[in-house]
């Protein structure tokens, strides 16, 4: 199985003790099989620029360059016309159902279906209307 990994999973690992859970999932599963969109680049970007200048913004902002982006190299996907199109037939059965999603989680449910890969969240109960299929690390399975 490969999975596409949400950002709050990365955000996981960045934690100084993070979910013993999380660990042992990742751990089991062949590095090659972990992916994660542009999208959760850019929201981690967002968050560590929203810092005040510190150690901790240093510090993250030197894992995300120097170990997630090398890490995830080759692994991490784009948000194409492709994307686009999946994401925006996901959000109109969406909101037609009465449960829209915010658009960040719309559209790496999208990226996720369009790779036809497992997105680890979460949030599971925020992207179950996408149709995608859903997997909940911190649950002990």
């Amino acid at each position: 199985m490969k999975f596409l990994l949400d950002t709050c999973v990365i955000s996981e690992l960045s934690k100084k003790k993070p979910t013993p859970y999380v660990i042992q999932w990742i751990s089991n599963i062949d590095e090659n099989h972990l992916f994660i969109s542009a999208l959760t680049i850019g929201e981690i970007y967002k968050g560590i620029e929203k810092l005040p200048d510190s150690i901790k913004k240093s510090t993250l902002h030197s894992w995300l360059t120097h170990d997630l982006e090398e890490r995830f190299h080759n692994r991490i996907l784009a948000f194409d016309t492709a994307t686009a199109a999946i994401w925006g037939k996901m959000q109109a059965r969406a909101e037609l159902a009465g449960k829209p999603m915010s658009i960040i989680d719309g559209q790496i449910a999208a990226t996720g279906s369009h790779h036809n890969l497992i997105v680890a969240t979460r949030n599971v109960s925020d992207m179950k209307i996408s149709g995608v299929s859903l997997y909940n690390p911190w649950k002990n399975n």
